[in-house]
């Protein structure tokens, strides 16, 4: 019966292969066109103005 150790050499490549695809899906997921207008939202929020009229002030 083979052991682990003897698989290592391979788990560790199917690993790196892994991770790889994992790092080009989340590559896909932020950089696809459709989520540019969602990014350009979130990167006005801190010139957004706090004094919105009608909310009301925690203060």
């Amino acid at each position: 019966m083979d052991t682990l150790i003897e698989h290592l050499p391979t788990l560790r490549a199917l690993w790196v292969v892994w991770f790889f695809v994992l790092f080009l899906g989340m590559l896909w997921f932020v950089l696809r066109p459709s989520r540019k207008r969602h990014f350009e939202d979130q990167a006005d929020i801190p010139l957004r103005d706090d004094d919105v009229p009608g909310a009301r002030s925690t203060r």
